[in-house]
């Protein structure tokens, strides 16, 4: 049953990777040819270019597969059970930086950076709103600080960062105003 709700989850995660790392390895290959039309020594390395190509994208492809292992395995089956009622049921989702939020009663599922995060509710001692800024913009992230004082830092989208007033939102009315620090 475990791996059922797992399943789930990882795939989801894994397809929406998959999509990120199709949209790198075009953007890889366009500057490849852009450089192999320009500089034209470099035409006999052209396979070894193209097998460097896809190469960095299954070291990321093995690299999410890995976060995604590790962070389903963490949960207990009790969890798990909990988690897949929740994550199969309507809930809100956002847009973060490279991914999503997914806000649940009892657990936050993030796809955040290439990471599957997993954040149990009952353990976020307090969540801290800081901002990164990027040239004259400032993008808000969320610092979440866990009972074994793991702090896990989610930065939202600079094209969606009304998201996080929504998510604070949430947050405060789940957490209540003291744990969470606006």
């Amino acid at each position: 049953k475990k791996e059922k709700v797992m399943g789930k989850i990882k795939k989801d995660f894994m397809l929406k990777e998959l999509g990120r790392f199709v949209l790198c390895a075009i953007g890889l290959l366009v500057c490849s040819l852009i450089l192999l039309r320009y500089y034209s020594k470099l035409a006999s390395y052209q396979p070894y270019l193209l097998l460097s190509i896809v190469a960095i994208i299954a070291l990321a492809a093995l690299r999410s597969a890995m976060q995604a292992h590790i962070a389903t395995n963490k949960l207990t089956d009790n969890d798990a059970y909990t988690l897949e009622k929740e994550y199969t049921a309507s809930h809100p989702i956002y847009k973060v930086w490279q991914g999503e939020i997914h806000l649940m009663q009892n657990y936050i599922v993030c796809r955040n950076r290439g990471r599957l995060i997993l954040i149990p509710v009952h353990k976020i001692e307090r969540v801290e709103h800081r901002f990164d800024r990027i040239g004259m913009q400032r993008i808000p992230f969320a610092k979440f600080i866990i009972d074994t004082d793991q702090s896990i830092a989610i930065g939202f989208s600079p094209n969606h960062s009304k998201d996080s007033e929504a998510v604070f939102e949430w947050l405060e009315k789940r957490l209540g105003k003291e744990k969470v620090r606006h």
